[in-house]
């Protein structure tokens, strides 16, 4: 029952269902049962030259490299922290039920003190998003501003700065 369903599964045309990068491969020269490898696109990208250049720039821990390196380290000094714990005497089941403690709890709080930061500095996802918004309307608002108009604006700035600086000799 199984290969009759394999079978039809394997011999239906999804090519309509397939994206522009898996049409133009080949399939003939794939076995049925498995597809090892995916081609990839060798169209343009979706990515600029700005947006190429800024994921050079990103901060540790947000590639994937690093994301590895760290697993590895934790890893490591999981290992290593087990391996100490036997070396001084202490049963390896013993020795592991610490090491996960102390690995699992010193995680959860140092994520939870980053959560905490962010909050307390405003760092956080959506209130930079807002900023940015907000920063993206006045530009615009500003570019659909005449010449007239601006230099309004900038007289009326300089008198509100006159009369700030006028209230605080006052006082």
């Amino acid at each position: 029952m199984s290969n009759v369903l394999t079978e039809r599964i394997c011999s239906q045309d999804f090519s309509h269902e397939l994206s522009p990068c898996l049409k133009r491969s080949s399939f003939s020269s794939m076995s049925k049962k498995s597809i090892s490898t995916i081609p990839r696109c060798s169209g343009s990208s979706n990515l600029s030259e700005d947006e190429t250049s800024n994921s050079e720039k990103k901060p540790f821990g947000y590639s994937r490299k690093d994301v590895i390196l760290i697993g590895v380290g934790l890893t490591v000094v999981g290992i290593g922290l087990k391996s100490g714990l036997e070396y001084l005497g202490v049963d390896p089941l013993q020795a592991g039920n610490v090491v996960q403690l102390v690995l699992v709890l010193g995680l959860t709080l140092g994520w939870i003190s980053t959560y905490i930061f962010r909050v307390s500095n405003k760092e956080m996802t959506y209130a930079q998003q807002l900023r940015d918004y907000e920063d993206k309307v006045m530009q615009k608002r500003l570019e659909s501003l005449t010449e007239a108009e601006i230099e309004a604006l900038l007289q009326q700035v300089e008198e509100e700065k006159q009369r700030v600086a006028g209230e605080e000799q006052v006082k």
